[in-house]
């Protein structure tokens, strides 16, 4: 795992990306706008669908995400609870993450590994209750790269941990939603973050302490975790609009709901928010020139 960088003030911004499930369908929009403009960050950081759509984004491949949910999003091979109930995972991660990798739409791991520009990814380690960031030195093998995918986005409660050095990961988004800490502890004080909530949007507190308790009893610092998830995510948005008043961060997001629930089945809605996430990225594009001319 990458350690972070300190002692290091680097003037360009980062890319700071949220979650979110199939909402960050919209992250992927803005993304491909992004590559159609040219327009690049040397670092980025993401969790759980936060760092799953923008690898894309590094492997230079416009439009990847929207086919695959184009061509696969209604097949019985993406997700459902057959899977669930054969190996705790909602999302067939075989068919979803690996073979869509290497078999059905293939990920273009040489151009992700040429480029200049480091990805973190966020994943929750349920033993010590940290978030964990792995980085590019990480990633040396093409499936190594995939299993940190799938860890940072194995939803709590229709996912079990995915493994990684022999430890149990889950959701980055848990304890680190949208992950500005990284961004500074890496040494970029101004970030350009990507939301998939509209303005308004605050997250509720879990109603069934019980369930997280009994469900986590051998992770208790996922339970824990999951209690606290609406106040961490309430104070990211409060420091991130402290930011943006400070001049230090440029935010993106939709103006209203999204419409989406997570796990979306109706591709016609998908596509929408794409599209929406394309226009708004468009648009974006003049204060974000200005941004990073800072």
């Amino acid at each position: 795992m990458d350690r972070e960088i300190s002692g290091i003030n680097r003037t360009t911004p980062a890319l700071v990306l949220e979650g979110g499930g199939l909402r960050a369908i919209y992250t992927a929009g803005v993304l491909d706008a992004f590559l159609e403009a040219n327009v690049h960050f040397e670092y980025q950081v993401g969790v759980s669908a936060g760092a799953i759509y923008p690898a894309s984004y590094l492997s230079l491949q416009h439009g990847r995400n929207l086919k695959i949910q184009q061509n696969y999003l209604a097949d019985k091979r993406y997700m459902g609870f057959k899977y669930f109930l054969r190996d705790g995972n909602y999302v067939n991660t075989d068919f979803t993450y690996r073979r869509m990798a290497h078999e059905l739409l293939p990920y273009d791991f040489e151009t992700f590994q040429r480029s200049n520009a480091e990805f973190k990814v966020g994943a929750f380690n349920c033993l010590t209750g940290e978030t964990e960031f792995f980085g590019k030195g990480d990633f040396a093998e093409h499936d190594q790269f995939l299993e940190v995918l799938i860890a940072s986005s194995s939803l709590p409660f229709i996912s079990t941990p995915t493994m990684l050095n022999n430890m149990p990961y889950l959701d980055g988004g848990i304890a680190e939603p949208i992950p500005l800490a990284q961004a500074r502890a890496d040494g970029y004080q101004r970030q350009v973050v990507i939301l998939t909530q509209e303005p308004n949007y605050r997250k509720s507190a879990f109603k069934f302490k019980w369930l997280a308790q009994r469900v986590y009893r051998r992770y208790p610092k996922v339970a824990a975790a999951i209690l606290a998830r609406h106040q961490v995510y309430n104070d990211a948005l409060t420091d991130l609009a402290s930011a943006q008043a400070a001049g230090t961060a440029l935010v993106l997001q939709p103006e209203t709901s999204l419409g989406l629930s997570r796990l979306e089945r109706d591709v016609s809605k998908v596509e929408a928010v794409y599209h929406r996430g394309v226009s708004d990225g468009k648009a974006f594009l003049p204060k974000l020139q200005a941004f990073l001319g800072q």
